[in-house]
């Protein structure tokens, strides 16, 4: 009897120890960052930095997977079907609030199917003009606007781009009248309508204006969010400038598939808070337009929430 208790002792340790063996830490393997837009842009050049900097940290490669496409919801649903293994993330902007509100086909449902792991980082916007309107502040904007009524126009990247949600903002703070949205492919694409004064104003990256501004070819009347920025210090505000309240930026965070392990996620974030709270990282952000932010997975998950609720309401009830 003692023989096969002593017998099944020795099975069930060495069952243990091999499950043990098996179970190795994370990670194990390589990592793999869906980016769902093409290369060059904020979320790419983010994924890219903060993938070189995850790599030294974590001892395996971190790989980016460039999958744009559909509002970013293509390279979302890669993600949000993955295993839940924290193997496979997704690199995120503000389009995970906006879509489950202006698509009704989204493959993936945004608060079930993913995990968030931190914010990493804001991108400020500006009001810009062109050099050549006679418009050197908000107020006269404000004044070119009432005496141009029907006549003005403005610039986005689409429904439901930041710019448009900017601007939405703006006119549901305002009383301007009718103003005209004139849709562009990109950033890039809009700045040489706004620049020769085709179109009356643009609220842009600042990232994106910032070469614009310095050249002299756009003139920066007030940055979106409640701070001045660190470089443009001259520039107002846009409470400062004459709306009360008025506050955004678009945003960027890192996501896992749902059911990721907390302590993965855990690991994760933890990983990202450093990075994200190093003088280096923090200085190469700002040298690109964006502000390094980092957060608690729960911080992340209770701001997409309230993001969802706000940007809901204003687009339920356009201007």
């Amino acid at each position: 009897m003692l023989k096969n208790i002593l017998g099944s002792l020795l099975v069930a340790l060495l069952g243990a120890a091999a499950a043990a063996l098996g179970q190795s830490p994370y990670p194990a393997k390589p990592v793999k960052i869906v980016v769902p837009v093409t290369t060059g842009g904020p979320s790419d050049l983010v994924a890219r930095l903060l993938g070189d900097k995850l790599s030294a940290a974590l001892g395996k490669p971190v790989i980016i997977e460039n999958r744009p496409g559909a509002s970013q919801s293509v390279g979302a649903a890669v993600v949000a079907k993955a295993d839940p293994d924290g193997y496979t993330l997704l690199q995120a902007a503000a389009n995970m609030a906006i879509n489950p509100i202006l698509m009704n086909d989204l493959p993936y449902d945004t608060v079930k199917d993913f995990m968030p792991v931190s914010l990493t980082h804001l991108t400020p916007y500006v009001f810009v003009v062109s050099a050549q309107l006679p418009v050197n502040t908000l107020a006269e904007l404000f004044k070119h606007a009432r005496d141009n009524p029907g006549r003005i126009t403005y610039g986005t990247t689409g429904q439901g781009s930041p710019q448009q949600l900017a601007t939405l903002l703006f006119a549901q703070a305002t009383s301007l009248g009718e103003m005209t949205e004139v849709q562009y492919k990109g950033s890039s694409a809009a700045h040489p309508d706004l620049i020769s004064n085709r179109i009356t104003f643009m609220i842009d990256p600042l990232a994106a204006c910032a070469p614009h501004i310095k050249g002299g070819s756009l003139r920066a009347l007030a940055v979106t969010t409640p701070a001045r920025n660190p470089s443009f210090p001259a520039v107002p505000t846009a409470i400062e400038a004459g709306i009360p309240g008025y506050d955004f930026a678009s945003w960027g965070g890192l996501f896992a598939p749902g059911g990721t392990p907390r302590e993965v996620v855990a690991r994760l974030n933890g990983e990202l808070v450093k990075i994200l709270g190093s003088e280096e990282i923090r200085k190469r952000f700002e040298d690109m337009g964006l502000v390094a932010k980092a957060s608690t997975p729960d911080e992340f998950g209770a701001f997409l929430q309230s993001e969802m609720t706000r940007w809901k309401a204003l687009l339920v009830k356009k201007p």
